[in-house]
This record gives C-alpha cells, structure tokens and sequence, in this order.
C-alpha cells in the first residue's frame, strides 16, 4: 500500500494512541513508543530498546502495545505541509 499524508490522516482518525509524547523509555529516556505488559509490572520503551531487547520482552510479556507507526506517519504528515 502507497501510503499518502491523506492514508496517514484517515488512519490516525480510527487508530486512538495509548502511548503519549510524556510517556518516556525506561532504558535512555527518549519518547516511548512500545509498552510492555508483563505479569510483575509494565515497561515502556522507545523504538531502538524495545528492538534491542524484543525477544526477551516477549518472553516476559502477556501483551505489548507497539505505536512506532507513529513515526512514520509523522514523517508522512509532515512532508505533505
């Protein structure tokens, strides 16, 4: 699919966001964009830790919540302006 800052926009309208922009890694502090749900607690993590470290977490975890399409549709959003 030919993603459009219009495709972007439409999905952005359907798809709510759990993770918000004051939400931050627990490894180096930048913007979290993965949560992880584990049985002892929730971890949250940017993009480079949570793939970094994505097969332990998913041993750990019973849910996780990846938004790093949120980066892509920025970048789209923002080209189109």
């Amino acid at each position: 699919m030919n993603m459009t800052a219009e495709t972007v926009e439409e999905q952005q309208v359907e798809k709510e966001y759990v993770l918000k922009v004051i939400d931050r890694c627990d490894s180096c502090g930048a913007q979290a964009l993965v949560l992880v749900k584990g049985v002892t607690g929730e971890l949250m993590f940017c993009g480079h830790h949570y793939a970094k470290n994505e097969k332990a977490l998913h041993e750990f975890s019973y849910e996780v919540i990846d938004e790093r399409e949120k980066i892509v549709q920025n970048r789209l959003i923002g080209s189109a302006n």
